[in-house]
């Protein structure tokens, strides 16, 4: 409890101040950091940007781990080995992971504009990098690449513990393979469901690695979120005291937002 409560109790005591990294020469300003983040120009655009990463990487972390488990729960030659190729993604760290996107979709060697260059869909090489929503989208396929074995998993796993008696039951009923997911399985699993959709929108929200080697906010600020937007306030501008307020902010939103998500999906089976 100490190790968790006093980084939080004393980086909050941060934001109060007007704090240069390094200085000892503090001034108490209260929740002026705070006004000043609401007010800055980038306040809303890096939280727009924020919400809409972190929603993209939970819709596809969700919908897609889904799938891949439906995929992997049937039998089929070969679904032991699939299913062990499927932890390689989740090994990577978000450096290792920004390092091998970028490769990828790099405008001069990258392998996917030779690729599409090759299959006519493209006439010549793109610069995906050069568009503040086309980085985004593309940072947001990298985190969810990363993000789907451990979702699969967890769907998996809870897709083993559905009865097989409802499933039966239902399709003695004339129920048909969507309905029996929609009414049997999907919720048997809402928990499960519930524990992905909270650590894919934490995941989302914090992406700071692919930001800090992809884009350094760029180009412009069109890819600064709000962790880049906090760091380099802090560790950058030399200003710790707004850094701070910048994600505490950020603390409150995450916490808000797994309180609606805990709302809407997190109700008991049988309440």
């Amino acid at each position: 409890m100490v190790l968790l409560g006093y980084p939080l109790a004393y980086s909050f005591w941060v934001s109060l101040h007007d704090a240069g990294l390094g200085s000892a020469d503090w001034t108490f300003i209260g929740l002026d950091n705070y006004r000043d983040a609401l007010d800055s120009p980038l306040f809303w655009p890096a939280t727009g940007r924020t919400l809409y990463f972190s929603v993209v990487v939970t819709l596809l972390t969700t919908v897609v781990g889904f799938a891949f488990a439906l995929v992997l729960n049937e039998r089929f030659p070969g679904r032991g080995l699939l299913r062990a190729l499927m932890i390689l993604p989740w090994s990577l760290s978000q450096i290792m992971l920004a390092l091998t996107f970028g490769w990828i979709f790099n405008s001069t060697y990258g392998p996917l504009n030779g690729l599409l260059l090759q299959l006519g869909i493209i006439d010549e090489y793109q610069a995906w990098f050069t568009n503040g929503r086309t980085i985004l989208n593309i940072m947001a396929i990298a985190l969810v690449w990363s993000l789907l074995p451990f979702a699969t998993l967890l769907f998996l796993g809870a897709l083993q513990t559905v009865p097989e008696d409802l499933s039966r039951a239902a399709r003695v009923d004339g129920a048909n393979g969507l309905q029996r997911l929609w009414l049997v399985t999907i919720p048997w699993i809402r928990e499960t469901i519930l524990i992905v959709v909270i650590l894919a929108a934490l995941n989302g929200f914090q992406a700071f690695g692919l930001v800090y080697v992809l884009t350094g906010g760029g180009p412009g600020t069109d890819t600064t979120v709000l962790a880049w937007w906090g760091y380099s306030t802090a560790f950058r501008a030399f200003d710790t005291g707004l850094g701070a307020a910048i994600f505490y902010m950020m603390t409150v939103m995450i916490l808000a937002l797994s309180a609606i998500t805990v709302l809407a999906l997190g109700r008991r089976r049988y309440g």
